[in-house]
């Protein structure tokens, strides 16, 4: 079979056997030179990038290509120089023509085939699941109404029991999980479920995936807001711990072998995806928390003050920043890795790189620095862990880029300013009383790590001194995570435990048993009936099936707390 005749048959844009997949369109293109030329592009998304060839087309010939449709596409041809840049915005299976000629140097792409609406699937599921709400809460109020009914026999009921209530101990039932917080919970259940939905593809939106390197998507959140929550209860369970034991060195001892436990769990979901030790990935999502909360809770154990009825007297005037200053030392700790980490990042020497390189290498910077993916971050994990680290090199956006791993040495270590803020997020929790105190210091500090988040990426995407990314958990990033961290945790108190608008269902039965549903998730991930095979993926059958697999998980978490279980580790 010819070169040509292959193509034909394997092209779905020249084959009406075969279908386009998702976020694909077709690219006719007719030139009418009488001499060869290239088309050259790169996808908008792909910063500084270096254009790659598309297709070289003899004269007088035309082609028929299938392009992503994810970012904007930026396209221009050349013979003996440069002619025609522009950048066009193609939808999912679209059909789009572009005609280039001598005579008309740059003439616009037009549309052959109008483009399916890529976004009807996510609007559909969203307005389900609001008319599943006001269903329930429907049903709800029914069912209040109809118990509370009051009729002249069931009055002299209602005044029999309320008189056996008060000359009788009243009977209090208690489960383990009626005596938690449950805003935490409810933060802890949105973060594991959105991770569950987002590890599965999210729909295979670009937005519900992680960013090609620079930017924030929804997926960027879940790890860092569920890093973030674990430091909130670091605060609470070490209170908790130090006020039934004197022994610190015995709360370090368990903090460890939580941490070892977490270790070994991450290691063991690592070895599903490989056949050979040789191979195996030593760092991952359990691993980095592991790290990070052995890390602050062992700091929290070792400065924490149990009395702090005299801070008023302390402080005096500068009693409104008591929840700062009395954690003195450990926020000194904590700017110390801070600064460690950058100075690392911007002052190690990295072979044949720039010093404080930050990119991914690749495509970036016109292909000028291809083997310097991570910079100081990605030098450190190959050299240290070799092989055993995260092995994708195929990166969709800046193509080939040398092995970096997300949850790395030095991503954990700025992880471990997210678990802090958390820390001393659960510090005003306890240390203030009014609602109103607690919420107006949360939103401070949400409003605080948001600017300095902005200063540092000068508010936008690809600029500033340290810009916004999730791959490098640079320090922007974690700032950024961590002032919506705060700011939904205010939102989130104020409507479950001060106002009881919300009882937090259904996130709450998930924040239970976070480890066991993650655990479980990656387990099972791919496998019936959690997850199949589609023949024919769209964006409708993913997000379906994404969809499901996040509420079965869901209905899972629901049944532990149904019977009262409570896995912890």
């Amino acid at each position: 079979m010819s070169t040509v005749n292959q193509y034909i048959v394997t092209n779905p844009c020249l084959d009406a056997n075969k279908s386009l997949g998702i976020d694909e369109a077709c690219f006719s293109i007719i030139s009418e030179y009488n001499r060869s030329i290239t088309l050259y592009s790169h996808l908008l998304e792909c910063y500084l990038c270096k254009d790659v060839p598309l297709v070289s087309l003899p004269g007088k010939k035309n082609t028929t290509l299938v392009i992503p449709t994810k970012y904007p596409l930026h396209i221009f041809y050349k013979d003996t120089h440069e002619v025609c840049h522009t950048t066009y915005n193609f939808k999912e299976h679209g059909s789009y023509g572009w005609n280039i000629s001598e005579e008309q140097l740059c003439s616009e792409i037009y549309t052959i085939r109008q483009p399916v609406n890529s976004y009807l699937p996510i609007f559909t599921a969203f307005m389900v699941f609001v008319l599943l709400m006001i269903l329930y809460a429907t049903v709800k109020v029914i069912i209040r109404v109809i118990k509370g009914k009051l009729s002249p026999d069931n009055i002299h009921d209602d005044l029999d029991r309320l008189q056996e209530a008060e000359t009788s101990n009243p009977v209090i039932k208690t489960n383990r999980s009626s005596t938690r917080i449950r805003s935490v919970d409810t933060f802890r259940g949105i973060a594991i479920l959105l991770m569950i939905f987002v590890n599965n593809g999210g729909g295979k939106y670009v937005f519900f995936n992680h960013s090609a390197w620079n930017g924030l998507t929804v997926a960027d959140l879940v790890l860092p807001w569920f890093a973030w929550i674990m430091g909130l209860s670091i605060t609470i369970s070490k209170r908790s711990e130090l006020r039934v034991s004197n022994s610190r060195k015995k709360i370090i001892l368990r903090c460890l072998q939580r941490a070892f436990i977490l270790i070994l769990l991450g290691l063991m979901l690592n070895s599903i995806h490989t056949d050979s030790l040789k191979n195996l990935r030593f760092p991952g999502v359990l691993q980095l928390l592991a790290v990070s909360y052995f890390i602050c809770a062992t700091i929290e154990t070792i400065f924490m003050k149990m009395h702090s009825q005299d801070d008023l007297l302390q402080f005096g005037r500068f009693t409104i920043l008591r929840d700062i200053l009395n954690n003195w030392a450990q926020w000194l700790i904590i700017l110390i890795i801070v600064m460690t980490h950058t100075l690392i990042t911007f002052l190690l020497p990295v072979p044949n790189c720039p010093t404080g390189y930050l990119r991914p290498g690749g495509y970036s910077d016109f292909g000028k620095f291809p083997n310097c993916t991570g910079g100081a971050a990605g030098y450190i994990d190959r050299l240290i862990f070799g092989n055993h680290i995260y092995s994708k090199i195929e990166n969709p956006v800046y193509g080939t880029i040398l092995p970096h791993d997300p949850e790395g040495i030095m991503n954990t270590m700025s992880i471990i300013l997210v678990v802090y803020l958390g820390v001393h997020a659960g510090k005003i929790l306890l240390l203030y009383y009014q609602c109103n105190a607690r919420i107006v210091r949360w939103l401070l500090w949400s409003g605080v790590t948001g600017i300095i988040a902005g200063i540092l990426c000068y508010f936008d995407k690809e600029s500033g001194v340290i810009p916004v990314s999730k791959k490098m958990m640079s320090l922007s990033f974690v700032l950024t995570v961590s002032c919506f961290a705060f700011l939904l945790y205010a939102i989130l108190h104020f409507f479950i435990d001060y106002k009881h608008y919300w009882s937090g269902a259904p996130f709450i039965y998930a924040g239970l048993n976070p480890i066991t549903l993650y655990i479980g998730h990656m387990i099972t991930k791919g496998l019936f009936p959690w997850a199949w095979h589609l023949s024919h993926p769209t964006h409708w059958s993913f997000l379906a099936m994404n969809l499901w697999t996040t509420t079965l998980w869901g209905i899972i978490a629901y049944w532990l707390y149904w019977k009262d279980i409570i896995i912890s580790i």
